[in-house]
């Protein structure tokens, strides 16, 4: 992860890569510190450290500050999926349409997913063992 994003910096703990960085996609007008946690073979939980947002279905942001990015049953995390190849984009298309919400009136842009956002999808990392 490092290698390809720069401002993500990485350790692990308790068999969890953790990537913290802060993140401004081209013409957004904010930075957004946001945290990566990945499992092997599960999907990453991405969460949105700073700014504060208020979490909300309407935005794909669960209760606990993380984010619905992907629909499971669209792509199926395995162990060869490549958190690197495809979370950083993901999150950072997140921000683009977070950013046009917040401009227009609180519509959401984005794709949606057509089951998302129930508690029990939520992305919990544990420890592996």
């Amino acid at each position: 992860m490092e290698n390809k994003f720069s401002f993500m910096k990485c350790s692990i703990v308790n068999n969890v890569l953790k990537c913290v960085g802060w993140m401004s996609p081209p013409d957004c007008a904010n930075r957004y510190k946001v945290l990566i946690e990945y499992v092997l073979g599960k999907e990453p939980k991405t969460t949105i450290l700073y700014p504060k947002i208020e979490p909300s279905k309407h935005i794909h942001m669960y209760k606990d500050h993380s984010l619905c990015l992907s629909y499971p049953f669209d792509l199926k995390w395995t162990e060869n999926s490549t958190v690197a190849d495809l979370t950083p984009p993901w999150l950072a298309e997140w921000i683009i349409y977070y950013e046009i919400y917040m401009l227009n009136g609180n519509i959401w842009e984005g794709p949606e997913s057509p089951a998302h956002l129930t508690e029990a999808t939520k992305n919990i990392n544990v420890d592996s063992d």
